[in-house]
């Protein structure tokens, strides 16, 4: 029932956007490219919409966008206890191989948590072996201080997102 919602409104998100890219899953690594915010702070990023057409421009790759959902998405989330689902495809976070984290702001390290629970991983890296994507970040918080949230995150990608 929550999912339909979240489908509606995840669809009608993508029909007021230009650039969003759809990809053919088939073959590629499949990315979930993750801010830990609502959509409307994380499209103002304009690092993490450079990230996204990078990935996205490989052959090889597909790349979707996941965001912490806002007041209502939260409600509808929780209520249904369904898994968080990328924008582009609506599948759940579970079925990629990588989730990427953008992160810029301290503020959000507790959207981090959040993210991950309605994904339905385990919180800690160490406690999602084998059976679960690797979970990684990058952006400008993991060249200052990433050992706040280290044992979040399988790796992390420190460095400037150019090709």
């Amino acid at each position: 029932m929550a999912s339909e919602h979240v489908i509606s409104l995840y669809r009608k998100r993508l029909g007021s956007e230009r650039g969003w890219v759809k990809k053919d899953w088939g073959g590629r690594l499949r990315i979930a490219l993750v801010y830990p915010n609502v959509y409307r702070v994380g499209m103002s990023s304009l690092g993490f919409q450079w990230v996204y057409h990078l990935f996205n421009s490989r052959e090889d790759v597909v790349a979707e966008r996941a965001f912490l959902p806002d007041g209502h998405e939260m409600s509808l989330y929780r209520k249904a206890g369904n898994p968080l689902l990328s924008l582009e495809s609506q599948r759940p976070l579970k079925e990629f191989h990588l989730i990427a984290f953008s992160l810029s702001f301290e503020n959000d390290y507790p959207n981090i948590l959040t993210i991950l629970e309605l994904a339905g991983l385990p919180l800690e890296a160490a406690k999602r072996r084998g059976a679960y994507p690797l979970v990684a970040a990058g952006g400008i918080l993991t060249f200052l201080n990433p050992e706040p949230v280290s044992q979040f995150f399988d790796f992390f990608i420190v460095g400037e997102a150019e090709p």
